[in-house]
């Protein structure tokens, strides 16, 4: 029934009552719209509504008058904000009449967004029953007398503004600048200067609370609050905010202060935004994911060498070697190999002119170079050696095979391995190992083997196991030779090129020229067939796939979409119970240069070394791993950061493959984390973090 046909049966002579319909049609209609007509007809017949809706019943019984009847409170309160229709009148004198703190909690929450139930409030002293949200309430709808009297001191503003969420307090903080004497400072700041108060604040927080503190000169307390700001702010602050030559007293909070001054302005936002793709609130928006690198010129090292074949750490990692070859050995039968010293990245040990190209380096330790002359899949006419190259001379250690597919240093050791393919006495394959002296024995762990080629050589962190891959089998075996299990291979794909494998304490990996990972659990010693999962595409090419202790995590290297140099962190499970997730790789980071060659991971696994072909200038690039666990928390406020993660900056300080300009921005970082723990700090012989104390060395680092 349409509400002007309904308000026709209600003009009919009173001997017609009209019918049950059509009354709950027209308080509809009035509800939804005061007319007077519908009113006049409404108020003669003084006849509630009775249908099924419980609110028109409600209200239509409100509109005539009722004293007996109940409104929920979200009922009498959607009613009393109703300044455009006679029921707001009537339920805003119910509300005050009532007196119910739920109805009155509603209607005030309502008023934040309407003027005229906001001067009712005001005009009746209508405010919520709680005290925090009172005194909010008086700020947002400007009610100046009513928060002095209630909170003189600004202590429930300040509890009711940091548990407001963020758009209300967006707009308590433009309410508080507006109203003028609310003391924004102590509802920012809080009473005291921890991370509790200030370090959790938003940016536009703790920019407008920097303001204040500027416009107002009041150095000595907006100088504790900069060592709580994320990074970047504090240098801006340190350099900006402080006027009229403003210093701290004291050498010690002076110095500090200078260092933050003395940061070129935007290089640390710079180089957290550019390098490492870390948020720190830039409009710009985040760039690729990348990580800061040490660039090695092959030039530097020596203005000869122009390509590198192959890298190897030494044992300790502070060294790196090298094999590959000068400008004048392109094309010839000859090679160069060489040792580069970490930290200064100069060469400490240089074989300029090898009499064979070399295919494979293995840094064994005390400056002794382990190298294996090159050599192509089919090529199988020219024998390959294996040389010692140490400060006491160049020899060959009398091992030779048509085929050597892998020359791996031992895990934990000074000793090497070498697979190799051999064909006098049979074609059969071997894994062989030798020591530092360079004697190097057939260890007898493929005897009887269908291994083909050895494409593949891997070995657990301890160098206990060694795990030998070809296109069809998979041999996992104890070095002493007591235990030889040949795994499940799984599927025939069909794969060529290349095969790379790594092994952690319980998992071996593989990857093939399908880009599946193919993932081994403990026990190895079962014929378990492995877990496997597509992870790159077709454009991807892997150079190298690693465990890294350091990371706990294994990594792959290589190139993607055939243009970006790429590493890969892969979210491995450490068990087969353990779910496999949907996507392995957990980290994809850009690294420099166009062409990478050869890559290697140090021992513990927290430096990454890639060698590059690229053009004007091949390098070797050198990147800090531990950078990468450190982005998620160095863009957040210095006051949220603990002291362990103190101790985390202070171990990526003192990584020789660290770049200077990391070193830099991770400098003032750890002298701005060292303040602030100040008190918590102590002098001794070890260096430890325990609870929340910290122990530095006497030379200062943790």
């Amino acid at each position: 029934m349409r509400p002007w046909t309904a308000a026709l049966i209600l003009r009919l002579p009173f001997v017609f009552p009209p019918s049950r319909r059509a009354v709950d049609t027209v308080w509809r209609a009035w509800l939804d719209e005061h007319r007077s007509v519908w009113w006049s007809l409404l108020e003669r017949r003084n006849r509630a509504a009775a249908g099924p809706d419980p609110e028109v019943r409600a209200l239509s019984r409100l509109a005539l008058g009722n004293e007996e009847v109940t409104l929920a409170a979200d009922l009498l309160a959607g009613a009393a904000g109703r300044f455009d229709h006679p029921i707001g009148e009537r339920a805003r004198a119910r509300l005050l009449a009532l007196s119910d703190p739920e109805a009155v909690g509603l209607f005030c929450a309502a008023a934040l967004d309407s003027p005229e139930a906001a001067a009712f409030c005001a005009a009746h002293h209508v405010a919520p029953a709680d005290e925090v949200e009172r005194a909010a309430f008086f700020v947002r709808t400007g009610q100046r007398e009513q928060y002095r009297a209630l909170d003189p001191e600004g202590t429930l503003l300040a509890l009711g503004y940091r548990s407001a969420p963020s758009d209300v307090r967006r707009e308590l903080l433009a309410a508080m600048t507006e109203m003028g004497d609310v003391d924004v400072l102590r509802v920012l700041a809080g009473q005291r200067s921890d991370r509790d108060d200030f370090a959790s604040l938003s940016g536009p927080e703790r920019s407008h609370l920097v303001k204040q503190l500027r416009d107002q000169h009041d150095w000595e307390r907006l100088w504790p609050l900069v060592v709580l700001m994320p990074l970047p702010e504090a240098v801006d602050t340190a350099r900006d905010a402080f006027i009229c030559g403003w210093r701290p007293s004291g050498a010690y909070h002076r110095r500090l202060f200078e260092t933050l001054q003395a940061v070129s302005p935007g290089a640390v936002a710079e180089w957290l935004r550019v390098d490492l793709g870390v948020d720190v609130g830039s409009a710009d928006g985040l760039p690729s994911r990348r990580i800061p690198r040490t660039a090695i010129a092959l030039s530097g090292l020596d203005e000869r060498i122009t390509y590198v074949h192959d890298l190897n750490f030494s044992p300790d990692g502070t060294q790196l070697a090298f094999a590959g070859l000068t400008r004048r050995q392109l094309g010839s039968d000859r090679g160069c190999a060489g040792i580069i010293g970490l930290g200064s990245n100069t060469l400490s040990r240089w074989y300029p002119d090898l009499p064979r190209p070399l295919g494979q380096v293995a840094h064994v330790g005390s400056d002794t170079l382990v190298v294996a002359d090159a050599g192509e899949v089919g090529d199988m006419n020219l024998l390959k050696r294996v040389h010692r190259l140490a400060p006491d001379g160049i020899r060959s250690l009398g091992f030779e095979a048509p085929w050597i597919g892998a020359l791996e240093r031992l895990a934990g050791t000074r000793a090497f391995l070498v697979s190799a393919w051999h064909s006098d006495g049979g074609p059969r394959s071997t894994v062989s190992v030798g020591g530092a002296d360079g004697a190097v024995a057939d260890s007898g762990i493929l005897d009887g083997l269908p291994i083909d080629l050895p494409l593949a050589t891997t070995t657990d962190p301890e160098g206990r196991l060694i795990a030998v891959l070809d296109r069809r089998i998979t041999v996992v075996a104890d070095r002493t030779g007591s235990s030889v299990n040949v795994l499940d291979n799984g599927p025939d794909r069909a794969s060529h090129g290349p095969l790379h494998a790594a092994m952690s304490d319980s998992v071996l990996v593989r990857v093939d020229s399908t880009r599946f990972l193919d993932i081994w659990h403990e026990p190895l010693g079962s014929t378990q067939t492995p877990v496997s999962r597509h992870v790159w595409p077709s454009t991807t090419r892997l150079i190298h796939l690693a465990w890294s202790p350091a990371l706990n995590r294994f990594l792959a290297v290589g190139l993607r979409d055939f243009t970006q140099s790429s590493l890969w962190v892969l979210a491995v499970p450490e068990t087969r119970d353990s779910p496999l997730p949907d996507d392995l790789v957990s980290a994809q980071v850009d690294l420099a240069g166009r062409s990478p060659h050869c890559a290697r991971l140090s021992p513990k696994g927290d430096v990454l070394a890639v060698a590059n072909w690229t053009s004007p200038e091949p390098t070797i690039d050198l990147y800090c791993l531990p950078l990468l666990a450190l982005r998620q928390v160095l863009g957040q406020p210095m006051g949220l950061m603990s002291h362990q993660d103190l101790a985390d900056v202070a171990a990526v300080l003192e990584h020789p493959a660290l770049d200077e300009k990391s070193r830099q921005a991770l400098g003032v970082l750890r002298a701005c984390l060292e303040y602030r723990f100040r008190h918590d700090i102590g002098i001794g012989d070890p260096a430890s973090v325990s609870g929340d104390a910290i122990t530095l060395g006497r030379d200062g680092a943790v």
